[in-house]
């Protein structure tokens, strides 16, 4: 897995993913809750967090914040493929704390407890209670417009050191390579044209060529494609060259063909990105 996945929305419909956000700034020093979480006690930012309760605070803090900024209709969306979908708050929280306790809490405690990540449950605390009311937190990482709070998880994992996933890499530009889920990757630089990748995310090219697991350049309009390489443009499928992006209204079959990244499936038409949902009632 690249990078936990920061939404639990994201959490309710694949089963996998986590709310917090993590760090590659491993000159971090905020204290608190240290490896492996701690126990109360605290400065007046609400304790400390265990590692063990992240799943219950965190999914408290979600489904506070979709009870109270989400009309019934987006509840549903933001409930996913969840069978039953809860009906209230205290259900909407036991069984997102049950996805996250069970597919997510695992890892992070194996990285912590590894050394590879470091837990600060009082930044946890703290950083609850500041985005507790924030209706735009539950589209995305709900710490990640907060320089501090972006750093309740730190790497720690220096260049060429054993790694799980991008998040335990101390560079502040550095990714994970090589991890496939049954072997660790090794800790290294975002690379450039030629260099090692896994996901686009690990090229400073923005493009990793699967087929040779390296990183290449995006292609120009014009130029031959074979799927998601072209750079402001798409790659049209019956002529297999980059071509101008599509303005709401144009004909598609796919959202990468659209300006707005956006292609109704209904009218097979480009149209204008949907408003943000759960932003206040």
């Amino acid at each position: 897995m690249k990078h936990f996945v920061t939404s639990l929305i994201a959490l309710a419909l694949v089963g996998a993913g986590s709310l917090i956000g993590c760090s590659d700034d491993s000159n971090n020093t905020t204290g608190g809750g240290g490896n492996g979480g701690g126990g109360g006690g605290g400065n007046g930012g609400g304790g400390v967090i265990p590692l063990d309760d992240l799943g219950t605070k965190t999914a408290e803090l979600y489904c506070g914040l979709v009870y109270s900024c989400c009309t019934m209709a987006e509840q549903a969306e933001a409930f996913g493929s969840l069978d039953p979908k809860p009906t209230n708050e205290a259900e909407c929280a036991q069984a997102f704390k049950g996805f996250y306790d069970n597919m997510v809490l695992p890892d992070l405690k194996a990285a912590v407890e590894a050394g590879r990540l470091e837990y600060d449950g009082e930044l946890l605390a703290s950083c609850t209670v500041k985005v507790a009311n924030d209706c735009t937190a539950i589209a995305g990482d709900p710490f990640e417009k907060d320089a501090e709070c972006g750093k309740i998880f730190v790497g720690k994992v220096e260049g060429g050191g054993d790694c799980a996933d991008d998040d335990e890499c101390a560079g502040a530009d550095s990714v994970c390579i090589g991890n496939d889920g049954m072997a660790f990757g090794k800790c290294q630089p975002r690379g450039g044209a030629g260099a090692a990748c896994d996901f686009d995310g690990d090229c400073t090219t923005g493009y990793c060529d699967f087929p040779s697991n390296m990183c290449a350049e995006l292609k120009a309009l014009g130029d031959a494609c074979i799927g998601f390489d072209c750079k402001d443009s798409y790659c049209e499928g019956m002529t297999s060259v980059c071509t101008a992006k599509k303005a709401d209204g144009a004909a598609c079959t796919s959202f990468d063909e659209c300006v707005s990244g956006e292609c109704d499936t209904m009218t097979n038409t480009c149209v204008a990105p949907p408003a943000p949902i759960c932003d206040g009632m």
